[in-house]
């Protein structure tokens, strides 16, 4: 634990010098994107997902205005996290010993950032387009059949629209982040294989987690979750062959 936070006080100090930067082009983003996208954002989220009968309502003056302020930081950060990860990164590597047997070149890096964006895109895409539209009228019919008028609060309904969005995102980095821990020995490809079946039960966890008691919702967050898993072990397979048969 002590050498943890020793870690982690070593990482603040590298960021400390640049931490002004990063502020400064967070804040910058933060009032573009509250003057020129956010409005666009939460509209479109609107008429796209609010299930047919169902309304949002705002229940006090500055609900709006805070839910533009939240969306704006959320998507500003998303807009510097890449430049920030690098920063911790190369912090990591040069005043700590985490990742002494990681070694990213620029080009590498280059190529994990790229495939890492399409796959998030691929992620908010799936959740948006095919998940989110039936997971949205399932709970509207759920409250619908018990008598009682859906109102959702404006600020409620697109944070919980953008969370799920953010998970399914995640949830689509699963065969690059794989890659990485068996191509930088920190799992071994035979120990993904061996809990394969664990990896399935806890899919179904997480399913179950952030959807209603339905199995065909549970299954369309956990079945893309496993096919991604088994994606993700082929392409180990491929890329990381000799280091396999060494092992």
């Amino acid at each position: 634990m002590a050498e943890l936070a020793t870690d982690v006080a070593e990482v603040l100090l590298a960021l400390r010098v640049k931490l002004l930067r990063i502020i400064l082009v967070l804040v910058i983003l933060w009032v573009i994107i509250y003057a020129f996208v956010a409005d666009s954002i939460i509209s479109k989220i609107e008429s796209d997902l609010l299930p047919k009968g169902a309304e949002t309502i705002y229940t006090y003056p500055l609900e709006g205005l805070i839910l533009k302020l939240k969306i704006s930081l959320v998507i500003a950060f998303v807009c510097i996290l890449p430049y920030l990860i690098r920063l911790i990164y190369k912090a990591l590597k040069e005043r700590t010993e985490i990742l002494e047997n990681v070694d990213i070149k620029k080009s590498t890096a280059i190529k994990y950032g790229i495939v890492s964006a399409i796959l998030f895109t691929l992620g908010v895409v799936y959740g948006y387009m095919i998940m989110l539209p039936i997971f949205m009228k399932f709970l509207y019919e759920s409250a619908a059949s018990q008598g009682v008028l859906p109102l959702y609060t404006i600020s409620e309904f697109i944070g919980f629209i953008v969370l799920m969005l953010t998970v399914f995102g995640l949830v689509f980095q699963m065969p690059i982040v794989m890659l990485f821990l068996v191509g930088n020995d920190i799992v071994k490809f035979e120990t993904l294989k061996y809990y394969r079946r664990h990896f399935y039960v806890g899919f179904f966890i997480v399913g179950a987690a952030i959807t209603p008691p339905d199995v065909f919702t549970q299954a369309m967050v956990a079945l893309p979750m496993i096919a991604f898993f088994e994606i993700s072990l082929l392409a180990i397979r491929i890329i990381h062959r000799k280091k396999i048969k060494k092992q």
